[in-house]
């Protein structure tokens, strides 16, 4: 098996948009037919779910750093996978989806929402037309970012080799020092027979404690089969930090993604059954008591594989990509 290195992708071929679905319900369960976004106003949006059937999904809120919204719908499916920014949204600025088979099949949809912002939400379903409204509402009204966008940053690397470190600032300059100067102003000279007055000792300053800087955190893992490009594999995280990608290239050919320093957050699937043309499962362990987490693709056997990787630094998505290699390539060097 040969590994190829790994290409540039465009931004444009990475964004799955949210279409309506024209597949059957699966045998076991309804399908979510489509997810819509809709802005009401300035401190109100919309999501709608069109479903096949009736559906009553589990809703509850993760809060912190990346707050989000999380919606389990039981025993149904979704073929849209994937990411979609919601480039309009005020309150919503992402939205995952992804089906998962264990410990029992369930498609979760996660709504990647702003920070620092109380955002409540309500439901309501419509039973005549298997229709879900989730309303996100706020009192306050959002301040729009005046911060230049940066385009998405590329990490392009072979399989065996160590990702580019995140670009490191300019280093500040040295502070100059200046003379120290005295902020007493002169006193009057005193008679000698005054009263000594007693000298006034300043309390000592209590010592700063540093601020508690938390470690980065996967926040969802995610397998999408949907686009043109190859099966996809979606970590999102908390902030640039991008793994150590290998590969065994044996009878059970497998991939490798170590990330280091890092935490895994609530609600990411340990075990996910992909089933996919080349992604079988995917698995997630953290290795012992050291600080990595070690995430194995394992590939179908006997196929030529070719990886690609790339992170958007805006929303801080790294996507592993997997396809299978062109049999004209089979064999010759990179």
């Amino acid at each position: 098996m040969k590994w190829m290195p790994f290409l540039l992708i465009a931004v444009i071929g990475m964004i799955v948009s949210l279409l309506p679905i024209n597949r059957v319900a699966a045998a076991t369960g309804a399908v979510i037919e489509s997810i819509s976004h809709t802005v009401i106003s300035a401190t109100e949006e919309r999501l709608t779910f069109k479903l096949s059937g009736p559906v009553e999904p589990k809703i509850f809120t993760i809060k912190g750093d990346n707050p989000r919204l999380v919606l389990d719908f039981p025993n149904i499916s979704y073929a849209g996978k994937g990411v979609t920014p919601l480039a309009d949204g005020k309150l919503a600025t992402n939205l995952r989806a992804a089906l998962h088979q264990t410990p029992e099949q369930k498609t979760r949809v996660v709504v990647d929402l702003v920070k620092d912002m109380q955002i409540r939400h309500t439901s309501d379903y419509s039973a005549t037309d298997n229709i879900l409204s989730v309303i996100l509402a706020t009192d306050a009204v959002p301040q729009p970012s005046t911060e230049a966008l940066a385009p998405p940053v590329v990490v392009k690397q072979d399989a065996e080799t160590v990702p580019e470190k995140a670009p490191e600032s300019a280093a500040a300059k040295p502070v100059e020092k200046l003379p120290a100067s005295s902020v007493v102003p002169p006193q009057a000279e005193k008679p000698s027979d005054a009263p000594e007055t007693p000298a006034v000792t300043a309390p000592a300053a209590k010592a700063t404690v540093p601020p508690k800087v938390e470690k980065p955190q996967i926040l969802d893992i995610s397998f999408d089969d949907s686009s043109k490009k190859g099966e996809m594999v979606l970590f999102h995280l908390t902030a640039f930090h991008p793994p150590t990608v290998s590969a065994v290239e044996k009878d059970n050919p497998r991939v490798f993604c170590d990330f280091t320093g890092m935490d895994l957050g609530k609600g990411v699937e340990e075990n996910i059954v992909a089933k996919g043309k080349y992604v079988e499962r995917i698995t997630t362990v953290k290795q012992g008591k050291s600080e990595k987490i070690r995430v194995t693709l394992n590939l179908t056997p006997k196929r030529d594989y070719d990886l690609q990787q790339v992170f958007f630094k805006n929303d801080n998505l790294f996507v592993l990509i997997v396809n299978e290699l062109p049999k004209e390539k089979v064999g010759k060097n990179p």
